[in-house]
């Protein structure tokens, strides 16, 4: 009871609570599809690697589009709609994935769960902001990424025993646990759309250009993916070279993923809660620094426990800046213009997430110091700029 009293605050709204779980099972049921889902489609494509990376290429710009939709339909529709329509919509597709047999009727699918899935985030997060009191923002971020990650723990190893067997099991169990979600969220969760805001197409458009003129999101923005930049290095370029520069098993990199996830279990509240005495982008300056470091500690050290050592480094700085970030968007966008404001920050996460493994690849090939340095000095360059736009912020309230 004493760990659940550390969790569980009771200043959050039960509702809160209720979209926490379904987080936690929609998690399980995405992670046992995704870290398969190249592999899934090399076994329907013969094996050929050049379509596997057209297809998953295409699935990611599908969801560059998604995220930004996802945005102006939550503040146009309502979170609670947008959230109903992407559950339902990407459990069939999810399952179709699993089941239909023709290549155009598999890509179909796979598009349509490319578009639907990632319609949730911007109306979810935008749906906490709604709920759940200023102050208490940054602890409610820490709990679903929590939440989040302990379901990406269950999810990959079972996902993995079921792929030996079958595909259609993972696509399958995750159209159920898309499902159970739609049921919490139909039953329990009301519309949290603020009141007297009518859309139009003119204020659709005037929406998108009002976040476009605000210079300090779209800075932060660019800063984001600059964060995610460095991010990718960990998840889509370290596992290369672990495996083709250091000769180490193909497996071993999940081991380091499970620590990473492990630590973010253990460790997201108690540093969200520490953290957020700091100005946001205070937070996020040093968050971005534990990024850099970690990359420094692969670069100096060798061996397996030197990884393992640069993992922890790096998901100290992810728990700082994470909740940080989602708060400060939270807090500085218009009520009315929330969905659109969280839909940019999910696209500039996406944008650093596509461009950092081309740029950390054409630097491993030319050797993992050119690689790793360009990486901390790409954390550090990030962190004095947060730094900067922090002092600005701050001159900006005083004045």
């Amino acid at each position: 009871m004493r760990i659940l009293d550390k969790v569980v605050d009771p200043e959050l709204p039960r509702l809160f609570y209720v979209l926490l779980a379904g987080r936690f099972v929609n998690m399980v049921g995405n992670s046992l599809v995704f870290p398969f889902l190249a592999v899934f489609l090399a076994s329907r494509l013969g094996g050929s690697l050049a379509s596997v990376g057209l297809a998953m290429g295409a699935y990611g710009v599908i969801q560059v589009v998604s995220v930004l939709s996802g945005g102006i339909f939550a503040d146009a529709w309502g979170r609670r709609r947008v959230m109903l329509v992407s559950l339902s919509a990407g459990a069939v597709a999810a399952y179709l994935v699993g089941i239909v047999g023709p290549l155009w009727a598999l890509f179909l699918a796979l598009a349509c769960m490319g578009f639907a899935l990632p319609l949730f985030q911007p109306a979810s997060m935008a749906l906490v902001a709604d709920l759940v009191p200023k102050e208490k923002l940054n602890e409610s971020y820490a709990l679903l990424r929590m939440a989040s990650n302990a379901g990406i723990i269950i999810g990959p190893m079972v996902g993995g025993l079921l792929a030996d067997h079958s595909f259609y099991w993972l696509f399958a169990l995750d159209a159920v646990s898309l499902a159970a979600f739609w049921v919490l969220i139909w039953t329990n969760i009301p519309e949290t759309r603020p009141t007297g805001h009518r859309e139009t197409l003119a204020t659709t458009v005037g929406g998108l250009k009002s976040v476009g003129r605000d210079r300090a999101f779209v800075g932060f923005a660019v800063l984001w993916a600059i964060a995610w930049l460095v991010y990718s290095q960990l998840y889509q370029v370290l596992p290369a070279y672990l495996h083709i520069d250091l000769h180490f098993p193909a497996g071993i990199f999940g081991y380091l993923a499970a620590e990473n996830a492990l630590l973010v279990v253990a460790l997201q509240i108690p540093l969200a809660r520490w953290s957020k005495r700091l100005p946001p982008f205070s937070a996020m300056a040093l968050g971005l620094s534990g990024y850099g470091l970690g990359f420094l500690v692969m670069l100096l050290a060798s061996g397996l426990a030197g990884f393992a050592l640069a993992v922890v480094v790096i998901t100290l700085g992810e728990n700082v800046l994470n909740p940080a970030a989602a708060t400060w968007v939270a807090t500085h966008a218009p009520a009315e213009l929330r969905g659109r404001y969280m839909g940019f920050q999910s696209l500039a996460s996406r944008c650093g997430s596509a461009v950092g493994p081309v740029m950390g690849g054409a630097l491993l090939a030319h050797g993992a110091a050119p690689w790793l340095a360009v990486t901390v000095m790409v954390a550090g360059v990030g962190a004095a700029l947060l730094v900067r736009q922090s002092r600005g912020s701050v001159q900006s309230l005083s004045a």
